[in-house]
């Protein structure tokens, strides 16, 4: 009897009611975490060794797929290797990408003279939640899916804070709109539209793959030309290249994935990615 009464009060005082809201990527887990209180546990499937590109999944990521309260993922346009496992599932899902209003922006893919291969047909850009508005209205989605255990005012309070944050980081950076910049592949459209700074010269479409040796010149040239001093360097690029290529280059390490940041929580990220830009190009115009 005295086992019985032990068992039953560690059942009664475990975790057991807590329930699980599983992210595909880390950026939407920091929304997540922004909107639910202790009882909903946040996971972000992607861990930080992993190819965003070309992600593989484990047996114990697909497991925790399917036994999660909560999938939220951006969709099988740009996260095909997720799709079988979330059209097996019986629980609750939110896909960003079906949402309507979504904003999506065009991959872009270029076809260079000194390539073999044709130039792909443009797709969406991947990088979606880089969008403050598109987190916004993913945020008003999953407080209606899964309320349980959203903290007092949520998600209303987080969407009018990233509302105003957003445009107040955009006035902060108003003085260096037109600062020319260099990104190795362009993960930062959707954010860098919305801040309103100018598009990057970008070394290459795809992270794996470099300039051959005639765009090397042509981006060289540019980089002269334009007079760039700014650089934004993603985890995956290839920095020794970057270097070559604008060796006067003020270079800002970003990860737009954020798996390098220790801001759990979206708009602290956001901020720190925000203030990564202003220092890379403040850096360039002072030069």
């Amino acid at each position: 009897m005295r086992h019985f009464w032990l068992i039953l009060l560690l059942f009664l005082g475990s975790p057991a009611w807590s329930q699980t809201v599983v992210a595909s990527v880390e950026p939407l887990a920091k929304v997540l975490r922004s909107l639910y209180g202790e009882k909903i546990t946040v996971t972000t499937l992607m861990q930080g060794n992993q190819n965003p590109h070309q992600l593989a999944l484990s047996p114990r990521q697909a497991m925790a797929v399917q036994q999660a309260d909560l999938v939220v993922w951006l969709g099988a346009d740009v996260e095909a290797p997720l799709a079988p496992l979330v059209a097996r599932r019986k629980g609750r899902t939110v896909t960003l990408l079906e949402l309507e209003g979504v904003y999506r922006r065009k991959g872009e893919h270029q076809h260079h003279e000194d390539h073999d291969h044709e130039g792909h047909a443009a797709s969406t850009d991947p990088h979606l939640w880089l969008s403050v508005d598109n987190m916004v209205l993913l945020a008003g989605a999953v407080g209606q899916q899964f309320p349980h255990g959203l903290t007092p005012g949520q998600p209303q309070l987080w969407q009018q804070e990233a509302k105003a944050q957003l445009q107040a980081e955009k006035k902060q950076l108003m003085p260096l709109a037109q600062v020319p910049w260099l990104s190795y592949h362009q993960p930062w459209g959707y954010l860098t539209e919305s801040l309103g700074l100018a598009n990057p010269l970008v070394v290459s479409e795809q992270l794996g793959a470099g300039p051959g040796s005639r765009r090397f010149v042509t981006l060289a040239g540019q980089v002269r030309d334009q007079q760039v001093r700014c650089a934004v360097q993603e985890p995956e690029a290839r920095a020794g290249l970057l270097k070559r290529l604008c060796p006067d280059c003020y270079v800002q390490p970003l990860d737009p994935l954020g798996r390098d940041s220790l801001q759990q929580k979206y708009l602290p990220w956001l901020s720190e990615l925000s203030s990564g830009f202003a220092q890379c190009l403040q850096a360039a115009k002072d030069t």
